[in-house]
């Protein structure tokens, strides 16, 4: 029997092995051939898309009932990053997978800079370059040397993307002490209410969804599936209710809408992953044509704000601000396939998509 061939795991974009099914399962559908779980595909084109809208401040989140969504935009990916990368980790393949998102990361970062200083004359340091700021806490910003911080690192959306690279090292540690990360997590969510934090660098708040991540991985994701699917269903129509009357308290002037509390950004997260899979369960094919856009997700992360700096003001504010995101998603896609077709050997660089070892497979 000639052994199994090897899986290429992306941390931004995991794939998962189905185990043998029975006819007519109801486990999560995967494409056979690249063995992705399009559920998980489905949630983080979700995300994405999440993130670029609240970035543009789209009037759509504040005139609908969809705020709840909006909290588990960041929160989902550092789970689903710490998920993937607590099953089976060693230091080896943390270290091969810490360098491999660095890289694209890092030329992203240099040209984003280089941008920036020939359109806006501004000067940064060398830790701007790797959008490092405090350390674990405001305040603790050991790479300043004297001079002032800037509000945000050089490419700020995807500040989380340094947090998952520094914690990927750590994940083989995190991994065997499963067992306490429970009880810490239990008294964080229980007593603290700190949101992750752009400009903090392993902010509390980005520690602990990693670590819940790590946590959960050590059930199979056709058991997190199940749960989901089978115990959370109501709490779609719930959220939709809460959201709803959070946004008619907050025109009453009684609520912050954009308050991010432990609470919501858990629910937020629920919500992501149940509407891959309701659209996964509902609407199967367009859920099959959805998720084969996930692999230009890390790209969305990198160019959707320096698109939006060069889109007239009339694609940015009022109704048709609606549509920007959609429209710039649907670009960086096109770009994505370009790179596919064209060229390639930059996918990995610029796309964060790993080229299988070895020859390909019949």
């Amino acid at each position: 029997m000639m052994p199994a061939p090897k899986l290429t795991v992306s941390i931004l974009s995991p794939p998962e092995p189905a185990p043998p099914q029975p006819p007519h399962s109801s486990s999560p559908s995967m494409d056979p051939s690249k063995k992705r779980v399009v559920w998980i595909d489905v949630s983080r084109v979700l995300a994405a898309l999440l993130i670029m809208y609240v970035h543009l401040s789209s009037p759509l989140l504040k005139t609908t009932g969809i705020h709840l969504f909006y909290n588990g935009r960041v929160p989902f990916f550092l789970v689903l990053a710490g998920y993937f990368l607590g099953r089976n980790i060693t230091w080896n393949k943390a270290f091969d997978r810490a360098l491999w998102l660095f890289i694209p990361y890092m030329l992203w970062n240099v040209l984003y800079l280089f941008l920036l200083s020939r359109h806006g004359g501004s000067s940064f340091q060398l830790a701007d370059l790797a959008g490092i700021r405090d350390v674990f806490l405001p305040g603790m910003d050991i790479f300043s040397f004297g001079s002032e911080p800037h509000d945000v690192p050089p490419i700020g959306p995807s500040w989380f993307l340094r947090d998952i690279i520094i914690l990927t090292l750590l994940t083989p540690l995190l991994a065997r002490i499963k067992i306490l990360l429970l009880p810490a997590l239990l008294l964080f969510f229980s007593f603290c209410n700190m949101a992750p934090d752009p400009l903090v660098t392993l902010s509390v708040g980005s520690c602990a969804f990693y670590l819940l991540g790590v946590v959960l991985s050590s059930r199979r994701i056709d058991d997190i599936h199940l749960v989901l699917n089978k115990k959370f269903g109501i709490v779609f129509c719930a959220s939709i209710l809460v959201s709803s009357a959070m946004v008619l308290l907050h025109s009453a002037g009684i609520l912050s809408l954009w308050t991010e509390t432990v609470a919501g950004m858990l629910l937020g997260v629920m919500l992501v992953m149940y509407a891959g899979i309701w659209m996964e369960k509902r609407l199967p094919g367009v859920a099959a044509r959805i998720a084969l856009l996930a692999p230009a997700c890390f790209l969305t992360f990198m160019l959707h704000m320096p698109i939006y700096k060069c889109l007239p003001p009339s694609m940015k504010f009022g109704a048709f601000a609606l549509f920007t995101p959609l429209l710039t998603f649907t670009a960086i896609v096109l770009f994505y396939v370009a790179l596919k077709r064209f060229a390639p050997f930059l996918l990995p660089y610029l796309a964060h998509v790993k080229r299988p070892s070895g020859k390909p497979s019949a």
